[in-house]
């Protein structure tokens, strides 16, 4: 059975169009401004730029986003007359020859985050068939000011919530047929998940996805699993051992490139290197497929030994950018990514939520919390299983990332809260649309007239921090009006 119905196939097609162009404008324009480095740039361009030079380096990261990151400069070439030999012989870039261009190092990122909009939207309709429900929600996505002003940026968080949303969009489908879902369905979701792990490391929360799937498929078993107990199990290891081909097939092939573009070593940069690497280098076998383990184990052991040179979060440091987990869903705190005083004014780059739509996935996870216990604890009796089934995997997601985040000893940023942030977006959509289904079936248009009124909220909020994500001039009486909270650490600078 096709998952999409013929009569709502034209539908899809006049609101993919409508959310491509509408997301265009908010993510893809003017992409390479500011004409300026901020945050984490720095590191990750001249990772970039070691890529296309051939230099040696081992990632904090998987290599993928940076691999990306350099792709895009290799193909445009915006800097191709300048001399960026400099960016090679070291791991952190502060002086920026004159004119050069971030349009090929922000290009996949942004490119990514832009095409993210269309990929909601269908994670959305996947989940519920409802296509105008689907294309209202997905302007959490499109006009969320924090994800837009990250993710027009060099750095990992525009590509890496990509390929997990494509990794949730290939599960939504799969659980929305009603036919048994094959063995091959699993190998490619293991692909997605491949993909999405080897941007950021936090992508493994994906593997989730193959544990709901699995149960989801032999829903009808576990109801009697004291009896299937044996060949459930035999299932579950077959469908993990395809899902790991899966991973392994993007794992294994991206590091590989990783190893294989590194043929020198730029000045004392070793980075723990092994004298067994160092000489793989020295006879320029980096490519051969016999050496692969060392160069896997010594980035590896590179990459967990990283964090124990990040500082722990100090609160107390009054120019302190970083977070607790908890308070991130608040929008606490804003980051100030960049600032220049113009003759109109001083312009800011601020991570900056949009709190209609934080506050509003906010009480989307509550409210979904709410219902599990009251279903579980109290016995509420459900009526769509098949939506209280869905809203209990991602409220699973999030409560799981979210409890991982609190086990980390490093500073945390804002930004580190995307991922369950987009996982909230998807709890709201689910118990919105629970709570029209379960008590307001009969009330269509006052559902929709409430959320015509939701979505011109998050536009009006979208274009109140408009500045903020755009860097636009702003005065300081301009800028304190948009402190709505003194937890957000909004700061004008005099």
């Amino acid at each position: 059975m096709n998952p999409i119905k013929k009569s709502q196939k034209k539908i899809l097609a006049i609101y993919t169009f409508i959310i491509i162009t509408v997301s265009f404008f908010t993510y893809f324009v003017q992409y390479n401004y500011p004409p300026a480095v901020f945050w984490d740039e720095n590191y990750h361009i001249a990772s970039a730029e070691k890529y296309i030079n051939g230099t040696m380096f081992m990632e904090t990261h998987p290599p993928l986003g940076k691999m990306f990151i350099a792709l895009g400069e290799y193909i445009i070439q915006p800097n191709k007359n300048l001399d960026l030999n400099k960016f090679s012989e070291t791991d952190y870039i502060k002086d920026f020859p004159q004119g050069y261009s971030f349009a090929g190092v922000r290009f996949f990122p942004t490119l990514f985050a832009w095409l993210s909009a269309l990929v909601f939207f269908f994670v959305l309709y996947f989940l519920s068939k409802n296509p105008h429900l689907s294309a209202i929600f997905a302007s959490l996505y499109i006009f969320d000011n924090a994800l837009i002003v990250h993710s027009r940026s060099a750095m990992l968080e525009g590509s890496h919530l990509f390929f997990i949303l494509l990794s949730v969009l290939y599960w939504s489908y799969l659980v929305s047929k009603n036919s048994k879902i094959k063995k091959f369905s699993y190998f490619i979701l293991g692909l997605f998940i491949g993909l999405s792990f080897m941007i950021k490391a936090t992508g493994a929360i994906t593997f989730l996805l193959f544990l709901f799937l699995f149960a989801y498929n032999y829903r009808n078993e576990f109801k009697e699993w004291k009896k299937n107990i044996s060949p459930l199990f035999k299932k579950f290891s077959v469908k993990l051992i395809i899902t790991l081909v899966g991973i392994s097939a993007i794992f294994f092939p991206v590091w590989y490139v990783h190893f294989s573009l590194g043929k020198t070593i730029a000045g004392d940069k070793n980075y723990s290197a092994s004298e067994e690497y160092k000489q793989i280098i020295a006879n320029g076998e980096t490519a051969n497929p016999l050496n692969f383990f060392v160069m896997l184990r010594d980035n590896l052991k590179y990459m967990a030994n990283y964090n124990k040179g990040v500082p722990r979060l100090d609160v107390c440091k009054p120019d302190e950018n970083g977070s607790y987990p908890l308070v991130w869903p608040l929008g606490d705190k804003s980051i100030n990514y960049r600032w220049e005083k113009s003759d109109g004014g001083v312009r800011y780059l601020y991570l900056q939520s949009n709190p209609v739509i934080w506050f509003s996935a906010l009480i989307g996870v509550i409210l979904s919390l709410i219902l599990i216990i009251s279903k579980y604890v109290y016995n509420l009796e459900i009526k769509n299983k098949r939506i209280f089934y869905l809203l209990l995997c991602f409220t699973i997601m999030y409560a799981s990332y979210m409890a991982i985040m609190l086990r980390i000893g490093r500073v945390m940023y804002l930004y580190h809260y995307f991922i369950p942030l987009i996982f909230s977006f998807i709890i709201l959509f689910l118990v919105f649309s629970y709570i029209v289904e379960e008590y307001l079936e009969n009330r269509k248009k006052t559902v929709y007239k409430f959320l015509a009124l939701f979505v011109l909220a998050i536009i009006v909020s979208y274009q109140f921090y408009n500045p903020l994500t755009y860097y636009k001039p702003l005065t300081s009486e301009e800028f304190n009006q948009r402190i709505l909270f003194d937890f957000w650490k909004l700061k004008a600078i005099e």
